[in-house]
């Protein structure tokens, strides 16, 4: 949900903390009514310490409370200290407690400009914007909310609790789970990169299958996923995908997976469960990611990994002038290694 849907209230911190199950230290009397960063904070917003280098920018701080590790032990400048062991983890589940997310009226809110389908089933506490389309047969179970601009097409399907942004276009037969979020610019179900090369031209291979999408699934800004060739485009349970990234066709991505921005996964790619694929990787099509891989930024994943692990390619940085001067010396590479095939082979002679 957005922040617009969140409502704040104030909680005192011996029960904030006993609501998360952590313990604390100092005035537990303090009272928090939102959340921020450090650089931004008031005595009223709640913070928290992932790391010891931002131990000054804490003592700095505006704020009165902070959510610390179990074994920090620095000076706190009377500050009130909750310790969790997961810090980031403890603070993004306290927005919950902060700012509750506002309960949708117990009737439907459509717009006026909105067009329905007759056979659409639409359930109940459904919010739909302005100059949405739903279609023929669309499905939308309970708490749905669709912003404006809105197209579901034809035959899809959204679960409980899911949420369109504004301007995000599902197409024909697309199943959708619960709990989703989609952000504004995606595209869904969209035709695949399928054609077939016959005397001087390509003809265009008709995309016959679906994108099944699981339950709590979140999609950012523009980024597009394609409909199966024959079977279908899964997105499993979980998966984390961030903006501007290029799901082909037959791709099937495992649950709990987290994609970076600016990503390509080609067709028939297949990526295991808790994944994460960091940002400008390119993936290429008919080959597999195992299980609990990470693949760091720029990565280009050119055959399937078998092995859990981290894996990396690309070009760090480099100053401009030095980067020209090694890749001169790139060129030479094969000479170079045949040189040294030559030089160890007249070593061994003499050993």
């Amino acid at each position: 949900m957005s922040n617009s849907e969140r409502s704040s209230q104030e909680i005192i911190i011996s029960d904030l903390a006993q609501r998360l199950g952590l313990t604390f230290k100092g005035d537990g009397t303090r009272v928090v009514s939102g959340v921020s960063s450090f650089e931004s904070a008031s005595k009223q917003h709640l913070c928290f310490l992932q790391s010891s280098k931002y131990v000054q920018k804490m003592k700095s701080s505006g704020c009165q409370v902070v959510i610390v590790p179990l074994d920090f032990d620095g000076d706190s400048s009377n500050k009130t200290l909750i310790y969790a062991s997961n810090p980031h983890l403890s603070f993004v589940q306290s927005i919950d407690v902060l700012l509750p997310l506002k309960i949708n009226s117990a009737s439907n809110n459509i717009h006026p400009s909105a067009f329905i389908a007759a056979t659409a089933n639409i359930g109940s506490r459904v919010k739909i914007g302005a100059n949405c389309v739903i279609d023929e047969h669309v499905t939308l179970s309970d708490d749905v909310s669709i912003g404006a601009g809105c197209i579901v097409d034809k035959g899809s399907t959204l679960g409980a609790g899911t949420q369109l942004f504004s301007g995000v276009v599902i197409r024909h037969d697309v199943q959708i789970g619960s709990d989703v979020i989609i952000q504004s610019g995606a595209v869904i179900g969209s035709d695949g990169f399928g054609l077939v090369y016959d005397q001087g031209r390509w003809i265009n291979i008709p995309q016959l299958g679906r994108v099944i999408i699981g339950d709590k699934v979140e999609i950012g800004a523009n980024t597009t996923i394609d409909r199966g060739a024959l079977d279908d485009t899964v997105i499993e349970d979980g998966v984390k995908l961030d903006n501007l990234i290029q799901v082909a066709h037959n791709v099937r991505i495992g649950e709990n997976t987290a994609i970076a921005a600016c990503v390509g996964i080609a067709g028939s790619a297949i990526i295991g469960k808790s994944c994460q694929i960091s940002g400008a990787c390119t993936i290429l099509g008919h080959l597999e990611i195992t299980d609990n891989v990470t693949v760091t930024a720029m990565s280009m994943v050119t055959k399937s990994i078998k092995e859990s692990g981290i894996y990396s390619s690309g070009t760090p940085l480099m100053e401009n002038r030095l980067w020209h001067r090694n890749n001169v010396r790139y060129k030479s590479l094969d000479d170079m290694s045949k040189k040294l095939s030559e030089l160890n082979a007249k070593m061994r002679k003499y050993d």
